[in-house]
């Protein structure tokens, strides 16, 4: 059966560190997501630091919107697989998405990018012997943000958040470079 793992935590954590860690302690075909695009120089930097640490191991798909469209390609590529990272890819949906208006344009864009990451859950769960491993950040241990449309996003990245934690095996928080299971320590409040 294949196995789902999510990472989190904050900016510069070493989240993807770790990730890569998971990814790279068994032997298999390393398949790397990149969800991330190259607007400005910082994010260029960004990127090709990510792409000298992994080296060449990995077959690389540059993936900013709609996963599902090309998740079953991703999925026979290899057995274990790097998502990196859920945040840019909800960034990405609401810039494509343009002007939400309107508290409805947002409950569209948030079911739509709901039912990507769901497909995607069902996708790997029916595929045998594979590992995916899923990067995000955790934003919402700050402040509430002032803007409404900060907000939105820090709430669309929540809910993906959440939506991959429920379906993960593991869920891993790294904190200043430490990552500790908590999923493992999750409390059940039904027994």
């Amino acid at each position: 059966m294949s196995k789902i793992i999510l990472c989190t935590g904050g900016a510069r954590s070493g989240k993807s560190e770790f990730a890569e860690h998971l990814i790279t302690a068994k032997k298999g075909n390393y398949v790397y997501v990149a969800t991330g695009q190259a607007f400005d120089d910082e994010m260029r930097d960004r990127i090709a630091r990510h792409r000298k640490r992994r080296g060449t191991q990995w077959k690389t798909f540059e993936v900013p919107t709609d996963l599902p469209a090309v998740w079953s390609k991703i999925l026979h590529s290899g057995e274990r697989i790097l998502v990196d990272c859920l945040t840019m890819y909800c960034t990405n949906a609401m810039l494509a998405a343009g002007d939400l208006e309107t508290q409805e344009d947002y409950n569209r864009l948030e079911a739509q990018v709901l039912q990507d990451i769901k497909q995607v859950l069902t996708a790997t769960r029916n595929v045998n012997d594979c590992t995916v491993v899923f990067v995000t950040n955790e934003l919402g241990l700050g402040v509430v943000p002032e803007n409404r449309l900060a907000r939105l996003f820090r709430d669309l990245a929540g809910k993906v958040n959440q939506t991959v934690a429920e379906e993960a095996d593991h869920v891993y928080m790294t904190l200043s470079g430490i990552s500790i299971d908590i999923k493992a320590l999750e409390v059940d409040v039904n027994g």
